[in-house]
This record gives C-alpha cells, structure tokens and sequence, in this order.
C-alpha cells in the first residue's frame, strides 16, 4: 500500500520528465515568470519529489522524505493554486497529507516490534489519528459535489465512522468500495480515461490508487489510541486484568 501511495508522486514525476519543456511553460505562464524560471521550477520539483520517494521507500527515513514531499505541495499551492475555489484544493491536499501520515504509520507498524521502546508510541498514534482526519476530507468534496441522494447519505455515514474511529476497519474497506464506484462506475469515469493525453490518464489512475492505498493501511492499522475503537479495547483490557485478578485473589483466599 505505500508503493500505492507512492505510484501518484512517481507518475508527477515521470509526466513532469516526458512534458519539461510543456510543464515549464505553463508553469512560466501561470506564474506570470519568464519560461526559464519555470523551467528551473520543474527541475526543482522533480528534483525534491525524486529524493522524497527515496527517503520514503528506501530508507528508514520516511518522516524526512514526508517533509520534502509537504514542503514541495505547499511552495507549489502558494505558486499554482486559483484561489476562487482555494478551499477544494486545501481538502484535496488534505487527501493527499491523510494518505502520506497513514504511509508514515505503517512503515513504523512493518519494523521488528524490538525497536518500539525506542520510539515514542504517542507519535505512532498521532499519525493514526491525523491520518483518519485527513483522509475524511474525501467525504467533503463528495458532498459538495451534489451527488444522488442514496450515496450522499452513504458518504456521511461513512464520513461519520470513520472520523470517530468506529469499526474503523470495516467502515474503510467500505469507503474504498464506494471509492471505486464514484471514481470508476459512475459519470466520474471520464476525469480517469477521458483525456487526449495518455499520461494524465495514467497519472489520474495513479491519484486513484493513492487514495485507495491510504484507506487501505487505515482498513489494516484501524483507528489508534484515540478513536472510539481504541476506547472501547482500552476498557476490554481493564475489565480483563479486573477479571484475573479476581480468580488470583479467590484462589489465593481458599
């Protein structure tokens, strides 16, 4: 699922590296620059993003490649972004911030449990829980979009399980499936294949599978410490030790 995650960089990367001197120029025109700048832009950002996915997938460094990765999605928001629908991309790059936490949480989750004392588990749990809330601006852009009736009401239900942690496994695997449905099967299909230029076909597909990536680790990691979830096996586990110590002490009397 990390490499999910990572298949949307690599492909802005990749169509970046195909399109320079396009990408440059638009770039160049969008900010208003001459085309030179614009072209050391794109340099620049695949450069970043190039050394991110490094970090991220070949080192156990991935909290610094995470940080290249935001630092480059700010700088180019800043540069790029049309300010009247401004809050779309803010809740899109909230997506994309949901997927890289949960990334950063299973990397820690995949190491030899020998190394946790070492770590601060409020971090791991941290990551969990800003994860969940980043990845429930989906259910926003949904609902902003007017959809039928049927899955608006799906989304909030969805949005509300998953922002409060519970059954957080069950609830993910499910927005995965409604994912597919509104980015696949209905009359969204066209923002997948419908474009003349084969690489952002690709590179759409590739945002696709990001999305379903961080729904994924969050449908294995489950909600964390801080969720309903997380509550209710906190007091599964009192009630446990309650229990032996009740059988110790009624054997220990008799």
């Amino acid at each position: 699922m990390p490499h999910f995650v990572m298949s949307y960089y690599f492909m802005e990367v990749f169509y970046s590296l195909v399109n320079t001197p396009l990408v440059g120029r638009e770039r160049a025109i969008i900010m208003d620059v001459n085309e030179v700048f614009g072209h050391f832009y794109t340099i620049f950002d695949v450069l970043l993003t190039t050394g991110a996915m490094v970090l991220i997938l070949g080192s156990r460094k991935e909290a610094s490649g995470v940080t290249l990765l935001l630092m480059g999605r700010v700088v180019h928001r800043l540069f790029f972004s049309i300010w009247t629908v401004f809050f779309y991309f803010l809740f899109n790059d909230s997506l994309d911030v949901g997927s890289l936490l949960m990334l950063m949480a299973a990397k820690i989750e995949m190491r030899d449990q020998k190394e946790w004392p070492q770590m601060a588990k409020w971090k791991y749990q941290l990551l969990l829980l800003g994860g969940r809330v980043c990845l429930s601006s989906l259910f926003i852009m949904w609902l902003d979009e007017g959809l039928d009736t049927f899955f608006s009401i799906s989304s909030k239900v969805l949005w509300f399980f998953i922002i409060a942690g519970f059954q957080c496994k069950l609830f993910a695997y499910l927005t995965v499936i409604a994912l597919l449905y509104h980015d696949v099967f209905s009359n969204h299909w066209s923002m997948l294949w419908g474009w003349n230029d084969r690489l952002l076909s690709i590179q759409y597909f590739s945002l696709l599978f990001s999305k379903i990536g961080g729904f994924l680790m969050l449908s294995e990691l489950g909600g964390g410490k801080w969720s309903i979830d997380g509550l209710r096996n906190r007091k599964g586990s009192q009630w446990e030790k309650k229990g032996n110590y009740r059988i110790i002490k009624d054997q220990t009397s008799a």
